[in-house]
């Protein structure tokens, strides 16, 4: 019998390591192989591409991302073979099987993680025939005969046994291309209440052996950025370390490896270790805070010291070496949205590359979704479950709180801003961070402008308007903002103060200029073709410079004064 196992996977540059080690784990034995999609493309070219292959069974990989267009693939798949064999599996079904096998013209799901699982479930369907499925009874997995709600766990050692998942000659023409998954580890020690890691008892680690040989392998394969599903990676130090001190032995250019660290459990010797060791921007570390109010913490069982938190926070960040990702949960019990505006302070204070606004979720399997009632939640019954409202936080608060993200994807963590929110967070927004982008946010609403699809000449134009809507000039910082996006000179401007005429004369004036051009080694040539002139006031301007000879890779930028023939 043929299985094919698929996912369908959020952008193309994501790969399913779930597929890879189902595959692995059971290629020796059965005729199996995998295929990815992305959620963007055409469901019933998917179903085409899949039947083409002749299979009879399929083994669908399902997640919140991808939950909606699954059904559609199952039910579309199903329409066109009904006698095919359909196999769920994945943390969106995996808790809740019996709803999936209600509503889905699925024929077994099983819960938790499914290597092994998955081998002995093909082996049983072998033995029987179409009318004799549903009689098939196996630990950890679910039919219409019987539910179980046992989830699996797999012996890693027994796992790094298998063939590697890491080493596929299928993923060799594209891994340079693609963002690795790895794993260190699996299960999470603690239980936060919206988390589906939560639900995962104990932590249990891969032999570090087996993880030296794939991290070995993949930096020196073209890999270029490898993301660590470790739920909390810095919980075992001996096992933290060991790994730090492999990756830093291994630097390679190029290469970066990203984290979810939990930050208080840092101390002063590893913050010091990774200051002075490691390579620029070589580790990227996520770091989950969701709320910085206790009771909040409290209601959804999370532990959390934010003194002891942000202290450490700001030391990696003295090394000027790691970057900081940072996440908030907006909707979390008992956070009003004044209060959810003190934990945005709070947090943007400490000004991280990336601060990441999220939403909360109600998961299926969560104790949060099992409480719902208790704090008065409202959210999407569709995936990804998003909550619409609570008994401390309403729907237009919410609402705002979007607005507010959308502003802070654009303006801070795009990172295409940096000299205007500089200056805007020490003149204008002094400790005021959330405010000057719920402010943003409700300029975009009020005058109806997209909040996607936009040009970037767009964001500055807009950004610019409601600075001026405030009183609050910052041409010069904004256009500097601008031209630092480019490496030649755009063609397009975000807004022209000049004629042509006048831009012609003074290129011809600072071209002329040979002590200048001796002292910024230029040429006329280069002012002529790659400068961009802004008048600041009558006799000065701002001059951005494309010179990117290979020395120089970033825009010029200085001031001259001249005399206009005007």
């Amino acid at each position: 019998m043929k299985t094919i196992l698929t996912t369908l996977n959020a952008k193309y540059i994501h790969t399913s390591l779930a597929l890879r080690w189902l595959y692995v784990a059971n290629k020796d034995r059965f005729d199996i192989s995998f295929k990815e999609y992305v959620i963007k493309e055409d469901i019933d070219k998917i179903a085409d591409d899949l039947l083409a292959s002749e299979p009879d069974i399929i083994g669908i990989s399902v997640y919140i991302w991808n939950v909606e267009k699954c059904g559609e693939l199952i039910s579309i798949l199903k329409n066109r073979k009904p006698e095919l064999i359909i196999i769920a599996g994945g943390p969106e079904v995996g808790y809740e099987p019996e709803y999936f096998l209600n509503n889905w013209r699925i024929d077994f799901v099983i819960s938790g993680e499914g290597e092994f699982v998955l081998g002995e479930l093909l082996s049983a369907i072998e033995k029987k025939t179409s009318t004799h499925l549903s009689f098939i009874d196996i630990e950890c997995v679910s039919s219409r005969n019987k539910v179980n709600k046992t989830v699996a766990k797999a012996d890693l050692k027994k796992l790094a046994g298998l063939p590697s998942p890491y080493m596929l000659e299928e993923d060799t023409a594209e891994r340079k291309n693609r963002l690795v998954y790895f794993e260190t580890s699996r299960g999470c020690p603690y239980q936060c209440g919206y988390c589906l890691s939560s639900l995962e008892k104990g932590v249990r680690y891969f032999p570090h052996e087996y993880i030296f040989q794939n991290l070995y392998y993949l930096i020196n394969n073209d890999v270029r950025q490898i993301k660590f599903l470790d739920r909390t990676f810095n919980l075992n130090k001996n096992h933290t370390k060991a790994i730090f001190d492999f990756l830093i032995k291994k630097y390679k250019s190029g290469l970066s490896f990203q984290f979810e660290i939990y930050a208080d459990l840092l101390n002063d010797e590893s913050i010091d270790y990774l200051n002075e060791q490691l390579p620029p921007h070589y580790f990227r570390f996520e770091i989950g805070i969701q709320s910085t109010y206790e009771p909040t913490n409290k209601a959804v069982n999370r532990k959390q010291d934010f003194s002891l938190l942000s202290d450490n926070i700001r030391k990696i960040m003295s090394g000027g070496k790691i970057d900081l990702h940072l996440d908030l949960i907006a909707g979390l019990p008992y956070e009003t949205f004044d209060r959810f505006r003190k934990s945005f302070n709070d947090v943007f204070a400490l000004r991280a590359k990336e601060v990441q606004l999220g939403f909360l979720k109600m998961l299926r399997g969560t104790s949060m979704r099992h409480n719902a009632l208790l704090y008065g939640y409202q959210y999407s019954p569709k995936a990804p479950y998003e909550i619409i409202s609570n008994n401390d936080i309403s729907m237009k608060e919410i609402k705002r709180i979007h607005d507010a993200e959308h502003a802070l994807e654009k303006y801070w963590n795009s990172g295409k801003f940096k000299r205007t929110m500089q200056t805007l967070f020490e003149q204008e927004y002094k400790s005021l961070y959330f405010e000057l982008f719920d402010e943003i946010g409700q300029y975009y609403d009020a005058h109806k402008l997209p909040e996607h699809g936009y040009h970037l000449e767009d964001l500055f134009l807009n950004l610019y308007h409601f600075l001026l809507s405030k009183n609050i000039d910052l041409f010069k910082e904004l256009r500097r903002d601008y031209y630092s996006c480019f490496k030649i000179r755009p063609h397009g401007f975000w807004e022209n103060r000049m004629d042509k005429k006048l831009r012609k004369q003074l290129l011809y004036q600072i071209g002329n200029d040979k002590e200048f051009l001796k002292r910024h080694q230029l040429n006329r040539k280069i002012i002529e073709k790659q400068t961009a002139i802004d008048q600041l006031d009558e006799n000065k301007y701002l001059l951005t410079i494309f010179c990117n000879d290979g020395t120089r890779k970033n825009p010029l930028f200085m001031y001259y004064e001249i005399k206009s023939e005007n």
